[in-house]
């Protein structure tokens, strides 16, 4: 198995990220989102302005694997991750993992005790994994089409049953 790299996002990466994205969303969640969602919810890349200013003021990482990026995720304000996309051709090498423990890292030096993220269903068990619980579910209209998530906390960061890398 390769090695995964984390590595800081760049703007240089954006069009690389943005097409991660599309396709995680269009081959990962075909059995918890139908079309028509999909297709609403990849059209998030059209607000470039949002994607700038995440890759530049957030804490934002890329994970790749033999140069390839395979991965990325972003923590917002030190507690809110904002990003976490895992390429659909590489689920379940640890990618999601190793992002996610950078995260938490990054906001355990920052003093964080609670971390929140708005999952998909198709991440929610991942996120239940690393000990995250559900606070409510959101019913969010994008694009005139209605999307669930899940907003979801983990208290008490760095408990998840593993240890926390720093």
């Amino acid at each position: 198995m390769s090695t995964i790299n984390i590595r800081p996002a760049h703007l240089e990466d954006k069009i690389a990220l943005q097409m991660l994205y599309k396709r995680t969303i269009d081959y990962a969640c075909t059995n918890d989102y139908d079309q028509q969602q999909r297709d609403a919810w990849k059209r998030g890349t059209e607000n470039e302005s949002r994607w700038d200013q995440a890759i530049s003021e957030q804490f934002f990482v890329i994970a790749e694997m033999d140069r390839e990026i395979v991965g990325f995720g972003s923590l917002k304000n030190g507690c809110y991750i904002d990003f976490m996309y895992t390429d659909s051709r590489h689920l379940r090498k640890g990618i999601g993992l190793a992002i996610y423990k950078q995260l938490e890292a990054q906001a355990i030096d920052r003093g964080t005790q609670v971390l929140t993220a708005d999952v998909s269903k198709t991440a929610r068990p991942f996120f239940e994994k690393q000990g995250f619980s559900i606070i409510r579910e959101n019913h969010n209209l994008i694009r005139g089409v209605l999307i669930t998530n899940y907003h979801m906390q983990k208290k008490s960061i760095g408990d998840a049953g593993f240890p926390t890398s720093r």
